[in-house]
């Protein structure tokens, strides 16, 4: 069964915040209309270890600075297979993702 995260608001991921969190792997998962009004509409990670997204998507999510699905910082390797990012929106950098 999928996973749905559906209107998340928050300051730092509107949906997910890992922070120090270790290897991070999710499979068909799903952000729609998430916000954040900082960083990371849908998803915020930062100071973690590998992050693995197979088959998610994200939705009009939006953030107030930058990643407006997603935002990584400081994290191992990234790797989305099969991921989408589809009217999401920031108001400085990466509408879909910011990676840093």
């Amino acid at each position: 069964e999928a996973l749905h995260f559906v209107d998340g608001i928050g300051d730092r991921g509107g949906a997910v915040l890992a922070k120090g969190a270790g290897d991070i792997a999710m499979k068909d998962v799903s952000f729609t209309g998430c916000e954040a009004s900082t960083r990371g509409g849908g998803m915020y990670v930062i100071s973690s270890g590998d992050v693995s997204l197979e088959g998610a998507s994200f939705s009009e999510c939006t953030a107030g600075s930058e990643g407006g699905g997603m935002y990584v910082f400081e994290n191992g390797d990234v790797s989305l297979d099969g991921a989408s990012f589809s009217e999401c929106t920031a108001l400085y950098f990466g509408g879909g993702m910011y990676v840093f």
